[in-house]
């Protein structure tokens, strides 16, 4: 992985001397401005648009990017690329260039790449829009100007999903009988999704990094690596374009030459594979010899966007945040090129204890962050967590970031439908709990859910197998993120609230089944292998085929496509850029900001990971460095 793959082409000897970032910096906003002003400079040099392009294509006014007062160096670029005169002046500007060239707007607004967008309050055809564009480019204040053009979702029909290969091996994929009632009817919803037209979404998966694998490859989208630290990477780079999995390991002799640096909690460990692994869940495709046929597997083609954010001993908060903001097209400072293809869901299984209502910075970021999410158009799922990792019980609520307001907080079942051991409560009343509580079969002692890991120890090895124990939040989370992606591609116009209100609307009552064991009701004296009701385990068992249904009579009242905000988090500033600016005197300094701007986290909420073969234990809180460990399920 090299940081130089995403600046070829730019003015890498002069930039460089400014750090990493400023290169990552200088050349996203080249790529993605240049895709802006190419088309403009052809069309203000005589090119015109092929009238039978635009007849039936519409337009929301334009983007316009007055020309800037101050000449400003490359290797000073701000990273909010914003103009240097202020926003009023800006407004008062614009109002000045359309009156001399005598086009109308009653809409204005900033973007995050120091344009305006200007429109009418409603839709005009590409053409008439154009028209407008060629009048503005003539004045002497405007810079360029491009269409602000709707562009229509690619659609695609649901393949029929083969239930050959290794279907019969995996009890999550089945539909329900008497006796298996924690599943999700997956079987029954790839029958009704077979030939009805589609239109995908994205599923941003944000873990440990992908593996190449059959089950993957040709399923993944180009991803990022928000992995901010080199020491605990394992790839010898801080971000870069490539989100491969390089080992999340630690060695003892690391351990020994290095105390300070990995601190007593930080133990050695095998990697775990884990984005590998939540990845498969929903990208394999149908008849596959391996993984059986994924959640995903009704839809061709790219579905998933992984996003790597966890490195040796965890994930840092201000990498996650991050990563969810690029995934789902969301600028911020010092951001990467835009992700060209934004994620409507997020799913995520790291974590830590905490209920995301403190005024801590953390929580704050999560909270702001879930809720620009929500603007835009992507529902965050999480993983509820799994307790201590020790198998023997969960806590009495989700950690963060499930437990935010507003995620979608997904725990584990049984296959008969009653709580796993291992998994936290979950509320289902989003009107007292404030998140989405939701549970599916995640594997426990009753059976574990068979999926994909790489039989390397340290590095990546060529064989894969698969473990039959493996069991977790991790792997019921994406099964709800998978049903949530398949609801938005049959209806693109469900936002956000009306994905996390089905989801739950449509969940099989726990009072609708029978569990056989002997199994006490779940409460906070019982949070073990229990039996569940709405206010511990969510509002009932994910029932895929119902939330499908649902989707599909929205279909009929609304056929409105939604269409994503331009949103900047002015509220963030990634933890790798707030490091050049701490005071080079101050020798406890850099770990008391560190602490003061990030929330730890405790543990990868799935996979708790249970192999035979090592030292898989689960590894507690470091005191210093603030991230989440990765033994969270177990296999």
């Amino acid at each position: 992985m090299n940081a130089g793959r995403v600046g070829q082409g730019c003015l890498k000897d002069t930039v460089r001397a400014m750090g990493r970032r400023w290169t990552l910096l200088a050349c996203g906003l080249g790529l993605a401005l240049g895709s802006v002003v190419a088309p403009v400079q052809a069309i203000a040099q005589g090119a015109v648009p092929e009238a039978a392009n635009t007849q039936n294509q519409l337009a929301l006014g334009l983007i316009v990017k007055l020309k800037d007062k101050r000449t400003t160096s490359v290797v000073r670029l701000p990273a909010s690329v914003r103009p240097s005169d202020n926003a009023q002046t800006q407004r008062l500007r614009m109002a000045a260039a359309a009156n001399r060239k005598r086009v109308s707007y009653l809409v204005q607004k900033p973007t995050a790449f120091g344009a305006q967008v200007i429109h009418q309050g409603h839709y005009t055809t590409v053409a008439e829009a154009e028209a407008e564009a060629a009048k503005l480019r003539l004045d002497p204040d405007v810079e360029w100007v491009a269409v602000n053009q709707m562009e229509r979702p690619a659609s695609v029909t649901g393949q029929a999903v083969s239930l050959t290969g290794a279907y019969a091996s995996h009890f999550w994929l089945k539909d329900r009988t008497a006796t298996i009632n924690g599943v999700a009817n997956f079987t029954s919803v790839w029958t009704q999704l077979a030939n009805r037209t589609l239109t995908p979404v994205v599923t941003a998966v944000l873990d440990t990094g992908k593996l190449s694998h059959p089950d993957l490859d040709g399923r993944l989208l180009a991803g990022y690596d928000f992995v901010s630290e080199v020491e605990f990477a394992r790839d010898g780079t801080s971000l870069d374009a490539d989100p491969t999995d390089p080992g999340d390991y630690l060695l003892q002799s690391e351990i020994n030459a290095n105390p300070t640096l990995y601190g007593s909690t930080c133990t050695a460990h095998d990697s775990s594979w884990h984005g590998t692994t939540v990845m498969s869940v929903l990208t394999s495709p149908s008849g596959s010899t391996v993984s059986g046929p994924g959640v995903l597997a009704s839809i061709p083609g790219m579905v998933v966007l992984p996003v790597r954010i966890g490195g040796t001993c965890g994930a840092l908060v201000s990498d996650i945040i991050e990563g969810m903001l690029w995934a789902a097209g969301v600028d911020y400072q010092g951001s990467p090129a835009r992700n060209p293809n934004p994620a409507r869901v997020i799913n995520l299984s790291f974590g830590s204890v905490g209920d995301c209502q403190s005024s801590g910075t953390g929580d704050t970021l999560y909270r702001q962050t879930v809720a620009t999410l929500r603007t835009k158009g992507a529902v965050v799922v999480a993983s509820a967590g799994n307790g201590d990792n020790s198998g023997a019980a969960g806590y009495t609520a989700p950690t963060r970031p499930a437990s935010c307001a507003g995620v979608v907080a997904v725990t584990a079942l049984r296959q008969d439908g009653s709580k796993a051991s291992y998994a936290n409560l979950a509320d289902g009343r989003p009107n007292v709990a404030g998140y989405y509580g939701i549970a599916v079969a995640g594997g426990d002692s009753d059976g574990g859910m068979n999926l994909l890991v790489n039989s390397g120890i340290d590095t990546a090895s060529a064989s894969f197998t698969l473990e039959a124990g493996a069991a977790g939040t991790s792997f019921a989370a994406p099964q709800v993120a998978g049903v949530a992606a398949l609801m938005m591609a049959v209806d693109p116009s469900l936002t956000v609230d009306e994905v996390r209100s089905l989801l739950q609307s449509t969940a099989t009552a726990y009072t609708s089944f029978t569990v056989p064991s002997a199994a006490p009701s779940c409460d906070t004296t019982h949070t073990d292998n229990c039996k569940c009701t709405d206010a511990t385990c969510g509002a009932g068992v994910l029932n895929a085929s119902a939330a499908i249904t649902a989707a599909i009579s929205h279909l009929s009242l609304n056929n409105t496509a939604f269409v994503a905000p331009d949103l900047y988090a002015s509220y963030f500033v990634p933890d790798r850029l707030k490091s050049t600016q701490k005071s080079s005197g101050g020798g406890g300094g850099g770990a008391a900001d560190d602490l003061s701007l990030l929330a730890l986290l405790a543990a990868v909420l799935g996979l708790a990971w249970w192999r035979v073969r090592a030292d898989v234990q689960a590894r507690a809180m470091r005191p210093v460095r603030i991230r989440s460990d990765i033994r969270g399920d177990k296999r």
